[in-house]
């Protein structure tokens, strides 16, 4: 058996090096263009650093006899290449064609915000990062970051929240008041809330949204009437933000306005003409 040669050896350890410094140039070229938040950028980096990987490697192992010879086996061998890299890798080739397709048809962006459902279990967050095997999820429910195989992300139905950027995100605001109020003004008081926050206003101007926040009675329900109205803003994040906002404004406007109450369970007792006054005459200290 033929020993390495030093010259070998310091070629192998050059090469070693040259890799290195390969995949840190792929990564500093890359940087740049992934502040874009494009899935095909990202992918691609992942491909380019796993060529790299590959060539200078077998290159590397070319350098050792044993290596060589076996290598060069495998080469020569098509059918022995395919029966070795289906079995072995199969799981993983299989990633990487369905993330091949994730990054060609993009059916989301780095950092849009999906619901998908894996396996019986629904995730809510934003996407990270994809490469060869696997796709990141950062959970909004506790900021965990959900490792999902290519496979099983091109296979599942995704809910992309962010898939037009010319879509708005709305959700309804509702909140009761008593029957006693002055129904109209709570109305009023309640679109022209709606209406004054600034992203409710940025999103009404993108769409050229002109007409009044429509505020309608949802339900007469038993503690009050049931009101809703439906917030528009750009995104799902200033959307929540936006309703929170408007909340607390309804809740300061009410207490400022004495014909103005929110509904909530209470219990009223009605006593019958004189029951009153026999109750009070029955209580100590008084005749």
């Amino acid at each position: 058996m033929q020993a390495i040669t030093s010259d070998d050896l310091y070629y192998g350890l050059f090469l070693l090096a040259v890799l290195m410094v390969a995949v840190k140039l792929v990564d500093l070229i890359f940087k740049p263009l992934k502040k874009k938040g494009s899935l095909y950028v990202t992918f691609l980096q992942g491909c380019i650093k796993a060529f790299l990987v590959i060539t200078i490697g077998m290159k590397i192992c070319s350098l050792s006899e044993v290596l060589s010879g076996f290598t060069s086996q495998i080469l020569m061998s098509s059918s022995l290449i395919v029966v070795v890299l289906g079995f072995v890798f199969q799981e993983g080739l299989t990633n990487i064609v369905h993330g091949f397709i994730l990054s060609i048809f993009k059916p989301f962006q780095i950092g849009d915000r999906v619901k998908v459902t894996i396996d019986g279990e629904t995730i809510t967050g934003y996407i990270k990062s994809i490469d060869l095997r696997s796709t990141i999820i950062q959970n909004v429910m506790n900021s965990s970051h959900v490792i999902v195989p290519n496979s099983k992300m091109d296979m599942c139905v995704i809910d992309n929240s962010y898939f037009d950027l010319n879509s708005a995100s709305s959700n309804f605001l509702d909140f009761s008041v008593t029957y006693e109020s002055n129904l109209e003004k709570a109305m009023m008081t309640a679109a022209q809330e709606i209406m004054a926050h600034p992203y409710v206003r940025a999103a009404r101007e993108a769409k050229n949204m002109t007409e009044p926040v429509a505020v309608l009675v949802r339900e007469l329900g038993d503690n009050g009437i049931c009101l809703r109205a439906s917030v528009v803003t750009k995104t799902v994040e200033e959307n929540f933000a936006a309703c929170s906002d408007i909340r607390r404004a309804l809740v300061h406007r009410f207490q400022m306005e004495p014909d103005l109450e929110f509904a909530y369970p209470h219990t009223e007792l009605v006593f019958p003409t004189g029951r009153r006054e026999e109750e009070r005459a029955l209580e100590p200290g008084k005749s």
